[in-house]
């Protein structure tokens, strides 16, 4: 047999005996997680500016697409009267039709709407979806008592980058002003903010007054 046919033998020989490349596993499209926010936030953690009656509002967020107008606030732009009665009094019925509102234009997924506030320190939480179309997450409570004081989370991935669902992320309660009353303490009268100022972060010097914790369920 001359040489070159039996090379070209030997070739396709080696090449139908070599291993196939495992497929890589497609993405899941979506996943589960627990969101809890853990108030810490008490007399101890931070004496001298713990008000009477300390308490956090129920928890309301969405699973959303990954862009600016999709989340709940930005800190440099007004508050939405949603995110502006959520923060005053503590109301989310403004800010659950904003929500469904984004999810009927497919740039929310899905609605996390607690319905129990809690004493502080103590915990609130629900469950949420993402879809690998809306991995973000973002999600609200009112400080309370306060002029216009929530800690929120906004827009944070629970995709990894090697399109994974993350296992756990816990994150720090920023707190933040939402710029619609000039209220200097917890316990402050009504003192609407006219015109209204942007969002801003308000970091307390002692420290988060608790933290989210997102855990993946399934």
């Amino acid at each position: 047999m001359p040489q070159r046919c039996l090379l070209l033998i030997m070739t396709l020989v080696l090449a139908a005996c070599a291993p196939t490349p495992e497929a890589k596993p497609e993405p899941e499209r979506s996943a589960l997680y627990r969101v809890s926010f853990v108030a810490t936030w008490s007399a101890a953690t931070h004496p001298g500016s713990y008000p009477a009656g300390a308490h956090f509002s129920p928890l309301i967020g969405a699973s959303h697409e990954a862009s600016d107008e999709t989340r709940l606030f930005r800190v440099g732009t007004p508050a939405s009267p949603g995110i502006k009665n959520m923060a005053e009094l503590g109301n989310n019925t403004a800010l659950r039709t904003e929500i469904n509102a984004l999810r009927g234009q497919q740039k929310a997924f899905r609605l996390l709407d607690g319905r129990v506030a809690t004493a502080s320190p103590g915990t609130l939480t629900d469950t949420l979806r993402v879809s690998l179309a809306h991995p973000l997450v973002s999600v609200v409570t009112m400080i309370a008592p306060s002029p216009d004081w929530f800690v929120g989370i906004t827009g944070e991935s629970l995709l990894n980058a090697d399109q994974t669902w993350a296992a756990t992320r816990t994150i720090p309660a920023a707190s933040y002003d939402a710029g619609t009353d000039s209220g200097p303490d917890y316990a402050s009268a009504d003192q609407p903010t006219t015109p209204a100022e942007p969002i801003r972060a308000v970091p307390h010097p002692a420290g988060p007054l608790g933290y989210f914790l997102l855990e993946r369920l399934k």
